[in-house]
């Protein structure tokens, strides 16, 4: 008799947790193993597309030297848009907090009481859209959120604006960003996550003007692996010796009336 599942990780779409509830079983995550690692991933796509590491780095391989011609853009005092506020939100807003950023969020489950004072509250996603240099996305894959970003939100951001995408693939329609970005909408991606993985149109993706991607490894550091399996272990110990449950660790809390 299955008693518990537990998650190495928090993103619970590939796991049936309206059946789990059902049947009185609790789906535990590892809730703060890894934002620390994603909320600097996520600054480091912003680095690379705001400084262009990557093909600085490809071009010098072919020794060829941009000193000269190439002009990069600062993240200093620019307006970063974050859509969900949750703890690698959070992180996010503290990271960039000396480069004096502007911050805005949109969390349709949060009030100005529990942000805190310099960041502005949207009350709609496309008022963060149209402001933002940069869009960062950090909210789960729910039926409300899939392409939560699609053809008419790319277009309402700044066509000098990027998007960064260290949540879930399906959360932006893939097909419409990469419309986008070879359209000249929106400037850059930075992306860590795709619809299908590995993605099938690789190809259409490099082809799509300026984007930076990763093999969806913005929580894979030593640190949170190990945070992981110790918070697993922790989770599924609680459930089996009927220890009081932390519902910031139960990604269904309402199974707790069953149990």
């Amino acid at each position: 008799h299955l008693r518990v599942i537990a998650k190495h990780g928090v993103g619970v779409d590939n796991i049936d947790v309206e059946t789990a509830t059902q049947l009185g079983i609790p789906v535990m995550i590892t809730a703060s193993a890894n934002y620390e690692s994603v909320a600097e991933h996520t600054l480091g796509l912003m680095f690379a597309l705001a400084k262009d590491i990557p093909w600085h780095d490809h071009r010098l391989r072919q020794g060829i030297w941009e000193k000269t011609k190439y002009r990069g853009v600062e993240l200093f005092r620019k307006t970063l848009g974050l859509v969900g506020f949750g703890r690698i939100g959070r992180r996010v807003y503290e990271l960039v907090s000396p480069l004096q950023m502007k911050v805005l969020v949109y969390d349709p489950y949060l009030t100005v009481e529990n942000l805190p004072p310099d960041i502005t509250l949207a009350a709609h996603l496309e008022d963060l859209l149209k402001e933002a240099d940069i869009v960062s996305l950090h909210c789960p894959l729910t039926e409300q959120t899939r392409h939560l970003i699609g053809k008419k939100e790319l277009e309402a951001m700044k066509k000098t604006a990027w998007l960064i995408n260290t949540a879930r693939g399906e959360v932006v329609d893939e097909e419409a960003l990469v419309s986008a970005l070879q359209e000249g909408k929106i400037a850059g991606a930075g992306l860590d996550t795709f619809k299908k993985e590995p993605p099938e149109d690789l190809q259409l993706l490099c082809e799509a003007d300026k984007i930076v991607m990763t093999p969806h490894v913005a929580g894979a550091t030593e640190e949170a692996f190990q945070r992981m399996g110790i918070e697993a272990a922790q989770n599924v110990l609680a459930v089996l010796e009927g220890k009081k449950i932390d519902k910031n660790y139960l990604a269904n809390p309402e199974v707790l009336k069953f149990i």
